[in-house]
Parts: C-alpha cells; sequence; structure tokens
C-alpha cells in the first residue's frame, strides 16, 4: 500500500478538530489520566530505583535496574500485539477496565515491597496493565478518525498524553519531599479515575463484525502473529528500533546522568532572579492554570455530552463525573484561604452545583463547562503567581548553596514542550509523508539526546532536551499514523498493537546494555569507589562499609575539594559522557535504516 500524500485537498487546521469523532476526546482523556499517573512514577523511578536504603529506596544497582527496564519493556511492548487482537475481538472496554485493576495493584505493590522480587512484581502488574491498555485505547482512536484528519487526530491525543505527562513528573517531585510512597498510592488513585469514563462513550468495536480468522483465541493469537511478518510491517520494526534505544535511554538512564554529573544551579538561580519580577511567575502561572481549568472544563463536557444529547437526555451518573470536575475547580481558589476549608468545603460545592444542574435545571453542558473552567483557572492563577513570587529569595539562596534541580522537572520540558507546541508540529508534519516525518524526527531527536547526554551545565541539558522534544514530535505520532494505514478494517488494535513491537525491541536491549555501561563507567558512587581504591589507596573492606550516599563526600574530604570540584574531576577522568556517544550512534544507523526502507518501499509501490 502506498502511502497518500496528506498535502492533498488538506483541510484547515479548526476544520480537522471539529470533525474528530466524541468518542476520541474521551478516549484522550482517559489516556491522559493514564498517563498522569504512569509519567509521575516513570520520571522518578529510575533514581528511586538505586536510591540508598538509607534515603528511603531499595537500593538496586544498575545493572539490577537495568533488568527491570528490560523485563517492564518485553511485557509493555510486546504484550499489545496480541492484547491488540483480543481487544478487537472482545471489546475495547473491557480490556481497558481490567487493564485499570492490573495498574492499581501494580503501584501498591511498588508502594510497598523494597525487594528486588516484590518490587519487580509491581512492575510486571504495572507493564502488564499498561500492555492491554494502550491497544483498547489506540483502537477506538484508529477507528474512529479519518483520513482528513489522521495526523491532527494523532497529534493532539499525543499533545493530550503529555498534559499527563508534564503534570504527572511535577505531583511526584512534591509528593517524593514528603514520602516515595506517597508517589505510587497517588498514582493509583488517579488511575482509577478512568473507570468514570467507560459509562459514557460506545465501544466501536461492538461495530465491527467478527470474522472467521478473528473468532476464537487461538486465531486471534495466529492473526496477531502472522500480520507482524508482513514485510512493510516487519521491516518497519526492525529498523524503527535502533531509534528506540536512543530514545528510551533518555528517560531511564539520563535522569541517573543528570543527578551524577549536571550542574544545574544556575537554572535554579535564574528562575529566581526571573521570579523577582511579575512578568515571568505571571506567564508561567497563567500557562499552568489554563492547562488546569481546560481539564476540569473537558471533565464536565465529556460526562454531559458524550453523543451530543440535550441536556435533559444526560443520566444521573454524568453528574457524578461533574461533581468530580467541579470540586476540583473549585478546590485551588478555597486553598488560597486554607487548606481544611479547601478539603471540606469543594466537594461540598461540587456535589451542590451538580444536583442543582441536574434535579432543576438542567443546565447545558457548556454553561457548566464554563462554571468549572473559570473558578480552577483564576483561582490557580493567584495561587501560583504568589507562590511564585514568594519563592524567588528562596530559589536565589538554594542556588547560591549549590541546590539542584530535580532529574525528573528538567526531563520535564519534554513534555510542556508537547503540551504547548504539538499541534502546531502534527500541523506541519500532516503536509509531510508519515516516513518523510519519522526520518527528519529521528534524525532531530538523535542529536538532541547526544547533547543533553554530554552535558555539564543544567541549561546545555535542557536544551538538548528540548531539541529532543522536537524531534520526538516529528516522528513518534507518526509511527501510529503510519501503521494505522496499513490496518484492515476492524484489526485497528492489532496494529497500533505492532507500534510497540520496535519500542520493545530498543526498550529491551537499550536497558541491558545501559544499564551495564552505566554501572561500570557512568554511576558516580562507583566511580568515585574505583579512584578511593586505587588512587588514594583504601581498602576495599573500608570502602565497602561505607554507606552510598557517604561515598562522594568522603572521597571530597580526602582530597580537599567540594562536592563540585570532585564530581568535575571524576568526571574529567573517567569520561562518562562517552556512553552517550556510543547510543547517539545506533540512533544514527536507524535513521540510515529507515532512509533505505523508504527508498525500497517507493520503488516498490512504483512498479506497483
Amino acid at each position: 500500500m502506498s502511502q497518500s500524500n496528506s498535502s492533498t485537498n488538506q483541510a484547515g487546521l479548526f476544520q480537522q478538530l471539529q470533525g474528530l469523532d466524541t468518542r476520541y476526546w474521551i478516549v484522550n482523556i482517559m489516556e491522559m489520566f493514564e498517563r498522569l499517573a504512569y509519567y509521575g512514577v516513570r520520571a522518578v523511578i529510575a533514581i528511586y530505583m538505586v536510591l540508598p536504603r538509607e534515603a528511603g529506596g531499595p537500593q538496586f544497582t544498575h545493572v539490577e535496574k537495568g533488568q527491570i527496564f528490560a523485563w517492564w519493556a518485553g511485557l509493555q511492548s510486546v504484550l499489545p500485539m496480541f492484547t491488540g487482537g483480543y481487544a478487537d475481538r472482545y471489546g475495547h472496554k473491557k480490556t481497558i477496565a481490567f487493564a485499570i485493576v492490573l495498574k492499581i495493584i501494580g503501584y501498591i505493590m511498588m508502594a510497598k515491597f523494597l525487594s528486588f522480587w516484590g518490587f519487580f512484581a509491581g512492575c510486571m502488574f504495572l507493564a502488564t496493565g499498561t500492555a492491554i491498555f494502550k491497544p483498547g485505547v489506540q483502537g477506538t482512536l484508529a477507528a474512529t478518525l479519518k483520513d482528513s484528519n489522521a495526523s491532527v487526530g494523532w497529534g493532539v491525543f499525543y499533545q493530550l498524553v503529555n498534559v499527563g505527562g508534564f503534570l504527572g513528573p511535577v505531583l511526584a517531585g512534591l509528593l517524593r519531599l514528603m514520602s516515595w510512597e506517597y508517589v505510587f498510592y497517588a498514582c493509583a488513585v488517579i488511575v482509577a479515575i478512568n473507570f468514570l469514563w467507560l459509562p459514557f462513550y460506545k465501544d466501536p468495536s461492538e461495530d465491527f463484525e467478527v470474522t472467521e480468522d478473528m473468532s476464537s483465541p487461538l486465531k486471534v493469537f495466529v492473526t496477531s502473529v502472522l500480520g507482524l511478518f508482513r514485510p512493510r510491517i516487519f521491516f518497519f520494526c526492525i529498523v524503527f528500533s535502533g531509534f528506540w534505544v536512543m530514545f528510551n535511554q533518555v528517560f531511564d538512564l539520563l535522569p541517573n546522568y543528570i543527578d551524577d554529573w549536571v550542574n544545574s544551579s544556575g537554572i535554579i538561580a535564574t528562575v529566581g532572579q526571573s521570579f523577582s519580577t511579575p512578568a515571568f511567575p505571571t506567564f508561567l502561572a497563567a500557562a499552568l492554570a489554563l492547562i488546569f481549568g481546560g481539564i476540569c472544563a473537558v471533565g464536565v463536557l465529556l460526562a454531559m455530552r458524550p453523543d451530543h444529547r440535550p441536556a435533559e437526555e444526560v443520566g444521573y451518573p454524568a453528574y457524578i463525573v461533574v461533581a468530580i470536575a467541579l470540586t476540583a475547580a473549585f478546590y485551588v481558589p478555597l486553598l488560597r484561604l486554607n487548606q481544611g476549608i479547601a478539603l471540606l468545603t469543594a466537594p461540598f460545592l461540587g456535589l451542590l452545583v451538580s444536583a442543582i444542574a441536574f434535579d432543576l435545571y438542567r443546565v447545558p453542558a457548556k454553561v457548566l463547562a464554563w462554571v468549572a473552567f473559570i473558578p480552577a483557572t483564576l483561582g490557580t492563577f493567584f495561587f501560583l503567581r504568589e507562590n511564585f513570587l514568594a519563592y524567588s529569595p528562596i530559589l536565589i539562596e538554594m542556588a547560591k548553596n549549590g541546590a539542584q534541580v530535580n532529574p525528573e522537572w528538567m526531563l520535564n520540558i519534554n513534555p510542556g514542550l508537547i503540551v504547548f507546541t504539538m499541534i502546531f508540529f502534527a500541523y506541519i508534519s500532516s503536509y509531510m509523508k508519515p516516513l518523510t516525518s519519522i526520518m527528519v524526527g529521528m534524525a532531530i531527536a538523535t542529536a538532541g539526546s547526544v547533547l543533553a547526554g554530554t552535558a555539564t551545565f543544567g541549561w546545555l541539558c535542557l536544551a538538548g532536551i528540548t531539541v529532543f522534544s522536537i524531534g520526538e514530535m516529528l516522528s513518534s505520532p507518526k509511527k501510529m499514523e503510519y501503521l494505522a494505514t496499513l490496518s484492515p478494517k476492524g484489526q485497528e488494535g492489532l496494529y497500533m498493537g505492532y507500534a510497540n513491537i520496535p519500542v520493545a525491541i530498543g526498550w529491551i536491549s537499550g536497558s541491558i546494555i545501559a544499564g551495564s555501561l552505566y554501572e561500570e563507567h557512568g554511576d558516580k558512587v562507583n566511580l568515585a569507589k574505583q579512584f578511593l581504591e586505587t588512587t588514594i589507596g583504601m581498602s576495599k573492606e573500608a570502602i565497602t562499609v561505607l554507606p552510598k550516599s557517604e561515598v562522594v563526600p568522603t572521597l571530597a574530604a580526602k582530597l580537599n575539594m567540594t562536592a563540585l570540584e570532585t564530581q568535575q574531576m571524576l568526571f574529567e577522568l573517567y569520561r562518562p559522557d562517552a556512553i552517550w556517544i556510543r547510543i547517539g550512534l545506533i540512533g544514527l544507523a536507524s535513521i540510515i535504516g529507515m532512509f533505505i526502507y523508504d527508498r525500497v518501499l517507493k520503488a516498490v509501490d512504483k512498479k506497483a
């Protein structure tokens, strides 16, 4: 099948947005909540797994961390190839509900267990739940999108996914300051919210006619496997997998690299100085407030009008969701008064307004959406602006004392950029063929990852993450669009499952390779131990009994250096950034392979 040039008869951006199905918006919101929980954990888990026991972590090695990520990758990325077929056969909504249960179990186990196997089991529950969740959501999206709005549709999906991806690390970064357990418990609660959305849309898989080869579990399995070996799909997955070796290490390995080697105190100083004048705090508070207000308003709209029904036809269950959205909207304005008042009053007001709207006046959905949007946006804006201005002198003082930005907050520039610019890049890429956009994005993302992974200064690392994010927006959503063009009707979930195969190959191999490399050549504590033994002359026994958190301070004291000077000395001696050059070369090889794949397809299509 040749790829159509999407620039032909291309509709305008707003026309494409208006043509999106209501079911499309509902499953997008479900995916956003799922990603909020998922990235809340994923943003900090690379740091958490190697955290010393005395700091509340399980203190795994980087090799053990790599093993967990490799198995996680296998389950989460390979299983959708099979669960996608079952989602098409037995219903997208049923598989989504089952997935939510598994994910809740996984988050709770990760909170409770510090042992390797207990934590490993929790990760596997989470990975399995994610593998089952993805095809149900993405299959619904593929079934509701048309050729005329596919590029923008997948782009908006990717943008809303990253609203969750943006807010998750912020939430996790705050919760882990109180207790690491709170991160996992909060994510379990957030993903459970998705149960509320399931009753409010029709499953598109109910409209599909079950064919003979999809009528039994065994035939579903056979069809799933055979479909993978179609030449276009098979070679696409193999070639694209090299890119995902590089891509996943940005989220699995870069947090450790930032934590060990990047001096980000300059970022804190700059932000503190920016917060001392009203302009920047006002802009940032407004942006975050609009996101939160939009989420509350969309929650109301999707609950009340999944089929564009008149207000008088909306059932009582929808107003429960409306009450929750209104509670969230009222909470922040009341929080400015008192936390206790907010906790007690916001739920009461949410239920009261929802009950009045349902029982007395049948208020239209748009009116209630504005009732949610206005207080949520204004309350959040003033609350954040006041706090940003108050934190200016605190941040400046923290920078003077050498405080560092949490790695998950630095990486949060990635989903933040996607939230605010994805529609723009999706619209631009709608004028490109999917494979062309993928190749351009791969090249940009590879360059960005190498820049971020070799930097030692915070702003340079952020620049690399920014470049990487632009490449991601041009490449990653396009893999789903490309596979959707190859999928037969009724098998959208199956083919969306295939999109995870290159992710699996790259994530598994990358986790194993990077874990071993970083344990030996990149981990600051291990390199400090090596220096203590080989250069300072400390015995292995004396080094072994040192708590992990005391190794680098011990070396600094013996060298009569500051912690930052010791870090710079170790970096220049051992060059841990060389690991990222190797990872970048793998990405480059994948780009060359994708170019050859594209040339071959064009030659084949020309002969057809």
